[in-house]
């Protein structure tokens, strides 16, 4: 049997040294390039093995011979989205619901009836660039975060937030950043060390106060909504419509923890993938005058349309 390769380690803290906390994941494309696309590290104890191939990938997606699994940092994440779709493990009853109630919304026919929704939340980002002038500097990463933040509510809520209208960020956002950084420290400390942390804790608990406030209240003004049932979103399908196996809706409880699982992993990853697009379009302009080529070919002077087919 082949040996996984593995970095060379400390006692007690084993590889802990080449994870940089504040670049996690470049360290361990570092790593991956260093020892190849499978490799093992000690993390305090505990043995972790990295794959970062797209076969490999692949190879652990088939769902007949590899289950879910969570790492550490989604564990300590439950605290803030429960058993969400990211953070429920394998075996729990409202992983399987949700995970059948919720795919048909993101098919063809359930993308097409967001993408006007996203046209629009695109379309107030950009006439607030062109009104601030040639001669403005604007915060592309806070601005892709108001964004992606907008865009989910609206298309999945049905919910404005308005980002791009307030000076300030969305509390949402702050409330985000502090839970992710908590859970993300916790992660690297032996079990159980975190909660040993009182000041920490009372912010953490303090931030995820924040969100489970923002998810009750869109809970709550879509239940009091005569038309609940009827708007055909994301929230709309999760509050009413039943799952095929178990004959069951989603608990509210679990409903307000696949908002924020929603909120926070969508926008997320999202916003800080096309603050680098738009970084590296400014940085290669014969890219960009290739893809601005490309959008006036298919556009011209027209608004944007979906052109997602339902066959």
């Amino acid at each position: 049997m082949a040996t996984i390769p593995q970095p060379k380690g400390y006692p007690l803290i084993g590889n802990m040294a080449e994870i940089d906390p504040n670049a996690p994941v470049q360290s361990l494309m570092r790593m991956a390039r260093a020892h190849g696309s499978l490799f093992r590290f000690d993390a305090l104890g505990q043995g972790i093995v990295v794959v970062s191939s797209q076969a490999l990938i692949d190879e652990l997606c088939d769902e007949t011979r590899f289950q879910k699994a969570l790492h550490r940092p989604l564990q300590e994440a439950r605290y803030v989205a429960g058993d969400g779709l990211f953070t429920a493990y394998d075996e729990e009853p409202n992983w399987g619901k949700a995970h059948r109630l919720l795919m048909p919304a993101f098919g063809p026919l359930g993308l097409r009836a967001m993408f006007d929704r996203m046209v629009d939340i695109a379309e107030q980002m950009m006439v607030r660039w062109e009104r601030f002038g040639e001669n403005a500097t604007i915060d592309v990463a806070d601005n892709m975060t108001r964004l992606t933040l907008d865009t989910i509510a609206l298309c999945a809520f049905d919910y404005r937030f308005n980002s791009l209208y307030q000076n300030e960020m969305h509390p949402f956002v702050a409330a985000m950043v502090g839970g992710l950084d908590e859970t993300g420290r916790r992660a690297r400390l032996p079990a159980g060390a975190g909660k040993l942390m009182l000041l920490r804790n009372r912010r953490f608990e303090a931030d995820i106060k924040v969100l489970r406030d923002v998810s009750n209240r869109l809970i709550e003004e879509r239940l009091q909504d005569p038309r609940l049932g009827e708007r055909g979103d994301l929230l709309d399908r999760m509050l009413t419509a039943k799952d095929s196996e178990t004959g069951l809706t989603l608990s509210r409880e679990n409903v307000g923890y696949q908002i924020i699982t929603f909120l926070v992993a969508g926008h997320e990853t999202t916003s800080g993938m096309l603050s680098f697009a738009t970084w590296l379009l400014l940085t290669h302009p014969e890219a960009l005058a290739k893809a601005s080529a490309h959008a006036t070919r298919c556009w011209g002077a027209r608004r944007p349309r979906s052109t997602i087919s339902g066959g």
